[in-house]
């Protein structure tokens, strides 16, 4: 269960979402229609067919994909408290990341061109085994989560080396 306390995304992270999905979508439809341009519309060769039927399943999921954009954001929560940063997502499938801070070796914050037309950055934590990402939050959170996120890391192991 996600706790009540968990921070939620902006809600320009769904424009965001869509705006690169739209992208996605564009970028397939186009590269099957210059597939079967250059192949000539010729509809009963099995490779016309094959590639026809791939960019179709492939547009099927980014549509799916735009459709379920709301229960994504409504899933997609955060939480940084003493010893630990959660990342929560989804309701069906949920999953739930926790970052132990002695753990986090890095945090990065990234910023495409996208983001930045909706001021907006990724915040990436790297450990050792793994790397997680909180997407599409607002600049000055990223930027504050990424010093208290360094901090806290720091402060976790001083602890940790102590004893």
């Amino acid at each position: 269960m996600i706790p009540k306390k968990a921070q939620s995304l902006p809600k320009s992270a769904k424009k965001i979402w869509l705006i690169h999905n739209m992208i996605v979508f564009v970028i397939f439809l186009a590269i099957g229609l210059i597939i079967n341009i250059f192949l000539k519309f010729n509809w009963h060769s099995p490779l016309v067919l094959g590639v026809n039927g791939l960019c179709g399943i492939i547009l099927l999921l980014v549509i799916g994909n735009i459709i379920l954009i709301p229960y994504h954001y409504r899933f997609y929560k955060y939480m940084l408290n003493q010893e630990a940063i959660s990342i929560y997502k989804g309701f069906f499938l949920r999953k739930s990341e926790t970052i132990p801070l002695n753990r986090i070796q890095n945090v990065d914050t990234v910023q495409g061109p996208i983001l930045q037309i909706c001021h907006l950055q990724n915040v990436s934590i790297v450990t050792a085994a793994h790397a997680f990402k909180i997407e599409a939050i607002n600049e000055d959170v990223a930027h504050y989560l990424r010093d208290q996120l360094i901090t806290a890391a720091r402060q976790a192991r001083e602890v940790d080396t102590d004893d």
